[in-house]
């Protein structure tokens, strides 16, 4: 699939209202995106992005105001339900610029009474740069992928934005279409040079994701080499080994995506995980549709072979599983090492089955990570955090014997146990140890509705919470007073917009407009069934509870974002304990296939001998 085209765009300059011209210079920065632009509870769409969006999404086309003497079409989704509506414009080949106000209308009026509402995008959503759970397969990868030629030889790099995995392979031309087919990518960066090149089509073609071309300079090596250092944070490229030119240049493409795209949020990735044609199995598109891997030719999971020996108990693992049959190994060593590991659960059935229901509550960490080093994160993903690290704890002690725990484990076991070993890893267990003692247990989705920490963490919280509470207590004892002192029967209610008032029906108003009543009852608003009312002391105290309330929501914001950069600061440990739980899961996993179906393990050489006796195949 690729790229929508470019909306067309009225000339700006036209007697453009102020939100306009924000819209316009949205617009002019994103031309080739849906421009999604807040406005209070709404995103709302205009001009030519309206009407395709409205076309795609079957909500309804309106207008609002003129520019150039023409209505504007406009439609709009409610913010609170974004993300589906994103999702369908994914799917239907849009990428989406996400125009945020960057600041409440009261900030705004700070600087006058006819300032407008400062606004930004915060991010372009496209295929391979999803990150939030609903817009996501839990049990199923959504990469961002790169090609580059340079000097005879391509490489194929590919990040899954969600987790922070990165990796790369070099291969030739003629490997385009296997190595894709194998990552099978959401989205594929392409430079637009690429495209004359017959093999290049064909493996797009093949590959079926979005493909998005991306000019030429972006893949030349000097500026794709500078991109990746400043990406990763780095003076130089050498710790990630000797990268071919064109290597060096897919990267590059992918860093330069993730710098539009992410408007200067840096991801937590992994270094890149190199490999060769020599390392995995190149398998052909055709060849791998027919053997159906990860997907049955009715595209359902069910049928596969993925589908026949899934028994993982994870949504990382339910990955790694899917990745590891994608793209088989092709040394017998290292195959052998995943192959002692089933061995090892197949022969500790006690261990495995525990270890499998400890397993059962992990959350995605790696996925929970990658929200809160983009900014996207809330107080659950923290609680994932502190979750997952508790299992990897549990998980760990399961093995712990009066011997050394890790000598009578195979390898891939003992390097899992380790990564997840709190022990070992003092940084870790100090994070863990912070969200233990300060995070509560019902946890809201979103850092600004507050109620997160734990109380006596934070004493001047407890102060600002104490006052809060303690004046909404008072509201009550003032509506009681106001009632007996007035003889009307009255109710002191809240609202965004007039915050605290007095409410009663318009028959019970008639004395607060009469004198001795009216020198304490306020006028404020007259509704068809009911009329409110302030008094002096009501609007005093509206002021300290919203003080109150404000102050305690900023502490618990400005301890999510300590704690959001501590997580960030431990991104390397949480990647690895992550990537350990999944290993352990697909092991132990695999174990629980071959005892169900009696499977055995192969004995795995570099020759070509194929013998089986009284074998069957997995699926059918």
């Amino acid at each position: 699939m690729n790229a929508q085209a470019p909306s067309t765009l009225p000339d700006p300059s036209a007697g453009a209202s102020p939100v306009m011209a924000q819209y316009f210079e949205a617009k002019t920065r994103q031309p080739d995106a849906l421009v999604f632009f807040r406005m209070g509870d709404f995103y709302e769409l205009f001009f030519e992005d309206a009407q395709k969006a409205s076309a795609a999404l079957g909500i309804t086309l309106t207008a609002r105001g003129q520019h150039g003497g023409n209505p504007i079409p406009m439609c709009g989704v409610p913010a609170h339900a974004a993300e589906a509506y994103l999702a369908k414009l994914i799917r239907a080949g849009f990428k989406v610029a996400v125009c945020e106000q960057m600041e409440n209308p009261a900030e705004a009026r700070k600087r006058g009474s006819k300032s407008v509402v400062h606004r930004d995008v915060v991010r372009v959503v496209t295929p391979g740069t999803l990150t939030e759970e609903g817009l996501l397969d839990a049990r199923g990868s959504n990469r961002l992928a790169a090609i580059a030629v340079r000097g005879g030889q391509a490489a194929v790099a590919s990040v899954e934005l969600s987790t922070g995995e990165v990796e790369c392979l070099a291969t030739s031309v003629a490997g385009l279409a296997s190595a894709l087919a194998a990552l099978g990518p959401s989205e594929i960066l392409v430079p637009d040079r690429l495209f004359v090149e017959e093999q290049v089509s064909a493996a797009l073609k093949a590959a079926g994701g979005f493909v998005q071309p991306l000019p030429q300079a972006l893949a030349e090596p000097a500026a794709s080499e500078a991109r990746l250092k400043r990406l990763y944070g780095v003076d130089t490229l050498d710790g990630f080994g000797a990268l071919s030119g064109a290597e060096v240049s897919a990267l590059g493409l992918i860093a330069a995506h993730l710098e539009t795209t992410q408007a200067g949020k840096l991801p937590a990735l992994s270094a890149p995980r190199r490999a060769g044609e020599a390392d995995v199995m190149a398998i052909d598109p055709a060849t791998r549709t027919s053997l159906e891997i990860e997907r049955a030719t009715s595209g359902s999971r069910d049928g596969s072979l993925l589908g026949a020996i899934d028994r993982t108990v994870s949504a990382p693992g339910a990955r790694l599983l899917a990745a590891r049959l994608a793209r088989p190994l092709l040394d017998p060593a290292a195959i052998d090492a995943r192959l002692d590991a089933v061995a090892w659960f197949c022969e500790h059935r006690s261990q495995r089955q525990k270890l499998r229901e400890a397993l059962k509550g992990l959350g995605d960490m790696a996925r929970a990570l990658s929200r809160l080093a983009l900014g996207r994160g809330g107080p659950r993903d923290l609680g994932c955090l502190r979750d997952g690290l508790a299992t990897g704890e549990a998980v760990t002690s399961l093995f712990v014997s009066t011997r050394d725990p890790l000598v009578e484990q195979p390898a891939e076991i003992a390097q899992a146990l380790t990564a997840l070993n709190p022990a070992l890893h003092p940084d870790l267990a100090q994070f863990r140890a912070l969200l233990d003692e300060g995070l509560g247990g019902d946890l809201p989705s979103l850092a600004r509705d507050g109620g997160f920490v734990r109380e006596g963490v934070r004493p001047e919280l407890d102060q600002a919470r104490a006052l809060r509470d303690d004046s909404r207590r008072v509201i009550l004892g003032l509506e009681a007073q106001l009632a007996a002192d007035s003889g009307v029967g009255l109710k002191i209610r809240h609202n965004a917009v007039l915050g605290y008032f007095v409410e009663t029906t318009p028959k019970g108003a008639e004395p607060l407009f009469a004198a001795p009543l009216n020198a304490t009852f306020i006028h404020r608003q007259t509704l068809a069934n009911q009329v409110r009312f302030t008094t002096v002391e009501l609007a005093e105290l509206d002021a300290k509870i919203a003080q109150a309330a404000e102050r305690a929501l900023a502490i618990e914001l400005d301890t999510f974002e300590a704690w959001r950069d501590a997580a960030v600061g431990v991104a390397a440990d949480l990647q690895a304990a992550a990537s350990a739980a999944a290993r352990l899961d697909v092991a132990a996993g695999v174990a629980e296939w071959a005892e169900d179906v009696g499977a055995s393990r192969p004995v795995v050489d570099r020759s070509t001998a194929f013998e089986a006796q009284a074998a069957r195949h997995p699926v059918v």
